[in-house]
């Protein structure tokens, strides 16, 4: 008799029993792994499907302080309507551009922030009479608003200095990095010019002992002495920054500073059984 015949005549045994109860075990494991790791399903079930949610907004770029208008189709399989509305969040873009123009330099900086989450701007009551047979939703045709204080702002190249508007357009940090960048690329002749004969903060004499005199093959070169360069930048720090931003060939002051705000905006559904949807993004440009 072989081991195929002991399995199948000792079916009633009790280790037989024993392997058919793990072979179970093993199947119902399988099953309810399936179940539990199944969102689609989990979504599906009565009481758990979100409304259908779709909006279209015919023009987003705005000016601020006006209105957007937008057509917002929904739809649930609940028939019920506890919350509509337009949200949004809000998001900050600066770009700062400033030119030391004696050599050229250009320190450029782009930022983008969040500066307010997503909340409600306006909400919306369902009316059981806005039901479109054609579109087979609800349908709303509506508009929210844009706050003014969101308008946008260009400030470039002015004419004349006016330290109050920049220094609230342009932090200290931003300037800082601006100067350190053209500080490094500065030469004998540049601080020359920009100490002793344009600001006169440094005498021609103390200047030159600042840097040492090296001739290689005949090429005369001024490198700074290492011990000097925090007397450079210190003096170079006390300049007053509209001294360090002035073009004397165009006569303005070469700073643009530009902030704008974009809304990233939704539709929200929420049904019968409070399930929220929202709708896809609709990125609004103010002006």
């Amino acid at each position: 008799m072989n081991a195929k015949d002991n399995i199948n005549r000792g079916s009633g045994s009790p280790e037989a029993r024993f392997l058919k109860g793990l072979v179970w075990v093993a199947v119902a494991g399988l099953l309810a792994a399936c179940e539990i790791n199944d969102p689609v399903g989990e979504i599906s079930r009565p009481g758990f499907m979100a409304a259908g949610v779709y909006w279209d907004v015919p023009v987003t770029n705005v000016t601020a302080g006006n209105e957007v208008a937008f057509q917002a189709q929904y739809w649930s399989v609940d028939k019920r309507y506890t919350s509509l509305g337009v949200w949004y969040d809000v998001v900050r873009k600066m770009k700062y551009s400033l030119i030391f123009p004696p050599t050229g330099f250009t320190f450029l900086l782009d930022s983008t922030e969040l500066v307010r989450e997503s909340q409600e701007i306006r909400p919306f009551v369902h009316d059981e009479n806005g039901y479109s047979g054609e579109k087979k939703a609800f349908v709303i045709d509506g508009t929210f608003p844009v706050s003014y204080t969101l308008a946008a702002l260009e400030y470039k190249n002015p004419l004349t200095w006016e330290q109050t508007r920049i220094d609230q357009l342009i932090p200290e940090g931003v300037r800082k990095r601006f100067i350190n960048g053209f500080f490094a690329q500065l030469g004998y002749q540049d601080f020359k010019t920009l100490l002793v004969t344009q600001n006169g903060v440094v005498p021609a004499d103390t200047l030159e002992t600042w840097f040492d005199t090296v001739t290689t093959d005949g090429t005369v070169s001024r490198p700074v002495k290492p011990e000097a360069l925090p007397l450079l930048r210190q003096k170079v720090d006390q300049l007053p920054f509209s001294a360090l931003v002035y073009n004397k060939n165009r006569q303005f002051y070469a700073v643009e500073f530009s902030r704008n705000y974009e809304l990233n905006a939704r539709f929200r559904v929420v049904n019968g059984q409070q399930v929220a949807n929202f709708s896809d993004v609709k990125r609004i440009t103010v002006f």
